[in-house]
């Protein structure tokens, strides 16, 4: 009964995070992907492989936790949505 109770938790606690990390693998968009998958790793890697300068500057702004990024930003929209989520 204990094999069966610690298979239990150890898949009711790896399900939900394979769960999530299926999110970003489902995203058609191989820039929304990469910064998906930048976000939930907090890896800057993932970042340099975006190939849209607004959406790399977001990427790597947020990912750094650095607003130098946020003001190489040219989209108004972005450059805010950018600095807001560093303050």
């Amino acid at each position: 009964m204990k094999k069966v109770t610690k298979i239990y938790m150890g898949l009711s606690m790896l399900l939900p995070m394979w769960v999530f990390a299926q999110g970003c693998n489902d995203i058609k968009d191989k820039d929304k992907a990469n910064y998906c998958r930048a976000l939930d790793t907090n890896d800057k890697s993932h970042c340099q492989k975006i190939g849209s300068n607004d959406l790399l500057n977001l990427c790597m702004g947020k990912v750094e936790n650095d607003t130098k990024y946020c003001r190489r930003i040219t989209t108004d929209k972005i450059k805010k949505r950018c600095e807001n989520s560093i303050r």
